[in-house]
């Protein structure tokens, strides 16, 4: 599933949730109006923002605990259930091919293409989240590292169950999420061609050329930070420790990253012409949005009652992209866009 703003390369699934699939687009109403947004305020932060827009509750959906629509229906319950159901409830959580919960379309880093917001957390982790503890960290991607210490059926088990997770996130997709993923694209495209956040962009661009940082925009920056430290791709396991040079410029880059986006009001400009699109969306496909939440629960239920039987059938063997990952170290696998 992918993150709903900006860093579309850095994050398509969970660490667990590998296999995402292009949806089909399900031809939601697109017709906007350009809003005019004027200088607001910045919000304090990226999740803040995103907590208060409209369509933030169906990018959870599968995703989040508290999306207000299906909080209990999400993948890591999904795993949860299937381990008890084949014995090894006691693992579930610690099970080598652990899914934790999807971040989704729903959540947000502090960085994107709406700048860096807090420049205090800037001076202290940079773009290197995970030394941060923020939360919010994108983490590094790929397949988790399996444990040896569980018994060999417990993993087992939690390699049926994360096939079988990961085929169902496949299904909705293709299915009763098709069309919240077209919006999410619609929306997403919206945003970025919008002139006044070109022009608040090119502005950014300007101040971090005047501090000595050619960057055409801040997704571009951030992606290029992130490579630098490790952070998109590879097997899974602990965070990557930077040199002590490269910490320092990372961070020095993020400061400056949040000054231009303060003293430019590019987070402000972007989140408010995001805010609009989205309740212009929302207002205009809510009876499909609705549909659609009434199918993914009605599928995920589904998907309860056929656990025992879909146990019997899937293979032990991951199935991670690149090809099937066994109990030894996982295969390097692409980053799906």
């Amino acid at each position: 599933m992918r993150i709903r703003t900006g860093l579309g390369a850095l994050i398509c699934c969970s660490v667990g949730l590998t296999a995402c699939t292009a949806a089909p687009h399900q031809g939601p109403v697109a017709t906007v109006t350009k809003p005019s947004v004027g200088r607001p305020a910045a919000p304090a932060s990226a999740q803040a923002a995103m907590s208060s827009e409209a369509f933030t509750p169906y990018a959870g959906l599968g995703a989040s605990t508290d999306d207000g629509l299906a909080p209990g229906d999400t993948y890591a319950a999904l795993h949860t259930a299937c381990m008890n159901d084949a014995g090894y409830g006691q693992y579930a959580s610690s099970a080598p091919w652990s899914v934790r919960e999807n971040r989704g379309l729903a959540f947000a880093q502090p960085f994107g293409p709406w700048g860096y917001l807090g420049t205090a957390l800037a001076a202290q982790a940079g773009f290197n989240l995970s030394a941060g503890g923020d939360g919010q960290s994108p983490g590094q991607l790929g397949p988790p590292q399996p444990s040896p210490s569980l018994p060999t059926a417990a993993q087992a088990a939690a390699g049926k169950c994360l096939n079988i997770v990961m085929d169902f996130n496949n299904a909705q997709f293709a299915h009763s999420m098709a069309g919240v993923e077209a919006m999410n694209d619609d929306i997403s495209t919206d945003v970025v061609q919008d002139p006044d956040l070109k022009k608040a962009q090119k502005a950014w661009s300007a101040c971090m050329a005047k501090n000595g940082y050619t960057a055409p925009d801040p997704d571009n920056l951030a992606l290029q930070e992130l490579d630098a430290l490790g952070l998109r791709g590879g097997p899974g396991g602990p965070s990557p420790s930077p040199t002590a040079g490269l910490n320092q410029a990372q961070i020095a880059t993020a400061v400056t990253d949040a000054n231009c986006t303060d003293s430019t009001d590019l987070a402000g400009i972007y989140f408010a012409i995001q805010a609009s699109y989205e309740q212009q969306f929302v207002s205009a496909n809510q009876q499909q949005l609705n549909a659609e939440v009434r199918q993914y629960k009605a599928a995920f239920a589904t998907e309860l009652r056929k656990l025992p039987a879909l146990l019997r059938t899937a293979s032990a063997k991951v199935e991670f992209p690149g090809g099937p990952v066994g109990p030894g170290r996982p295969k390097k696998r692409s980053q799906p866009g």
